[in-house]
């Protein structure tokens, strides 16, 4: 065998205010015992240096909420000058090639640019890194567009690994307060909570903007979620030793009932998106669950098995109804609007062709962000959630004070059903911005742990429902970490596993990567500095 430990790349993502910097002090200090060698990647520091000299200026003497406006306007600028959401990615390849350089003994580690990343020199296809660093592992902090993770996955294949770190909205938004402040020397935090909050809001996805920062839609492709809070630590501790093969840890109860909705979220064949739901009793026993599909008469919802002539779910009639009745009301609306001489139509222009600019023009990504074009209660499907909670009315099986486990945050109108059945929590992966719950329920909910279950709330008679991040390993490699290596000799004794000598799993040794990272040189030619005025008034 070879006692060469592979390549590891972690890639962190959480929304703005989380401590992902101490996280990543975290991973590196965990990962030492393994024999590991690690590098931090600040994705913020390579776009500064991808900023010209004026930019560069202002983002190095800016308080802190200037300057991270200033960096995030640069890498959404960086995006669009190439048309493309991983436009980064090369920047870090590039700091991944001079850390691999500096591990193999070459070249000093910097954190600036390397030499090559114009595709000249050490880093181009003829580089001297031609092989893997043995016991290497590169921190990259952070990721903000799902490009990105799939390039990295393209790459890397399983030797990557997101990671996604997250805490409350309250302890986010005081974690920035209390830097913003610090930066314009002020002790009164809660002056700066208006530009803390348009941080938030624009790290989780400008409205309209498809190459823009995008953390909404980055963060639940993670392989281990961590709540960056408290002794998280050992939370780290326990997903490095299972991903390097410790035998004797099996999975917890959000794990297991996670990795069991989203399983039945695969039976779903819905046109749009597959969810899947679990609901788990007071003694964590599973005793229902559902996936968003078509239901049939009789109870429950279709299966492939049944009698072809009878299948009427949504691809058989190749049309997404509520796809359709959002066309038709908008299009209704319009004409409406033009036979009451509230609006106007040139004589070039019907309510049809208007329609068709609105949802696939060139202003389509802007007009899907508003409420209209979010619309949801035409289609066909039962969701997931309420799918679980009328097979547990079928059935005849109580779930007041129960939990459910979704693979995505649930709609408006499955979160009033989930309050009036009675279930206590709800622990989701994938967020949801089409959901209305906060506004439309939030005299009977908490939501990411935000003014919590209190004491005053758990003195009232309608104490209320929990929804939760789903913490610990993710569905997607749940069954390459708790998949069971050798636990015990010929003798009948436990094996001894340690730390030192332990390999990580289901991680390749070989070299494919390094042929895959050469040709992302050539796409660094494609990018030019950021100028201070493509970031104003941004």
């Amino acid at each position: 065998m070879d006692d060469k430990k592979p390549e590891i790349v972690i890639g962190l993502a959480g929304p703005a205010g989380t401590d992902l910097h101490g996280l990543a002090q975290s991973f590196e200090e965990k990962m030492s015992p393994f024999g590991y060698r690690c590098r931090q990647i600040r994705v913020s520091q390579l776009i500064q240096e991808f900023c010209d000299a004026p930019l560069n200026a202002r983002i190095q003497s800016a308080k802190h909420d200037e300057k991270v406006r200033h960096l995030m306007a640069a890498g959404d600028a960086l995006r669009k000058q190439v048309g493309r959401g991983d436009a980064l990615i090369p920047l870090v390849v590039a700091s991944i090639r001079s850390a691999r350089q500096g591990f193999l003994g070459g070249s000093v580690l910097t954190t600036d640019i390397p030499d090559d990343a114009t595709g000249q020199g050490s880093g181009s296809e003829d580089a001297p890194s031609a092989v893997p660093a043995d016991q290497a592992c590169y921190i990259i902090n952070s990721l903000k567009h799902p490009d990105e993770v799939r390039e990295l996955r393209r790459i890397y294949g399983e030797n990557f690994i997101l990671v996604s770190g997250f805490a409350s909205h309250t302890e986010r938004m005081g974690n920035l307060c209390e830097l913003i402040a610090k930066s314009h020397t002020s002790t009164q935090n809660d002056k700066f909570k208006n530009g803390a909050q348009e941080l938030i809001n624009w790290d989780a996805q400008r409205p309209g903007e498809k190459l823009g920062q995008n953390l909404r839609d980055t963060f639940h492709l993670a392989d281990f979620f961590i709540r960056v809070s408290g002794d998280y630590e050992r939370e780290v501790e326990r997903f490095l030793d299972l991903l390097f093969g410790n035998p004797y840890y099996t999975p917890r109860f959000d794990e297991f009932h996670m990795f069991e909705a989203k399983a039945k979220s695969y039976r779903s064949a819905d046109l749009s998106r597959q969810v899947g739901a679990v609901i788990v009793d007071q003694a964590n026993a599973m005793v229902a669950s559902g996936c968003n599909e078509v239901p049939i008469a009789g109870g429950g919802s279709y299966w492939p098995d049944e009698d072809k002539a009878y299948d009427n779910r949504d691809h058989v009639k190749r049309r997404d109804y509520n796809a359709v009745k959002k066309y038709e009301i908008i299009e209704e609306m319009i004409s409406f609007m033009a036979d009451q001489g509230v609006m106007q139509l040139n004589e070039e222009s019907s309510a049809t062709e208007v329609v068709e600019r609105l949802l696939f023009g060139s202003s389509s990504t802007k007009f899907k962000d508003l409420r209209v074009s979010n619309l949801i209660e035409f289609g066909r499907v039962v969701h997931a959630e309420m799918n679980a909670v009328t097979e547990a009315a079928r059935r005849g099986i109580a779930i007041g004070g129960g939990t459910l486990y979704c693979t995505t945050f649930p709609c408006h109108m499955c979160a009033r059903h989930v309050i009036a059945a009675g279930i206590r929590k709800v622990v989701y992966i994938e967020p949801y911005p089409k959901s209305m719950t906060a506004d439309l329920y939030d005299e009977s909910v908490t939501i990411d742990g935000d003014s919590g279950r209190d004491a005053e709330d758990e003195r009232s008679p309608h104490p209320k429902v929990s929804f939760e991040p789903f913490e610990g390993v993710a569905p997607s490699i749940y069954t390459d970490l708790y998949k069971a290596g050798t636990r015990k000799n010929n003798r009948g004794y436990t094996v001894n596993w340690t730390r030192q000598s332990a390999r990580p799993k289901s991680i390749r040794t070989g070299a494919a990567h390094l042929s895959l990272e050469a040709p992302l040189f050539k796409q660094l030619e494609e990018l030019r500095e950021v100028s201070l005025k493509e970031v104003q008034g941004k």
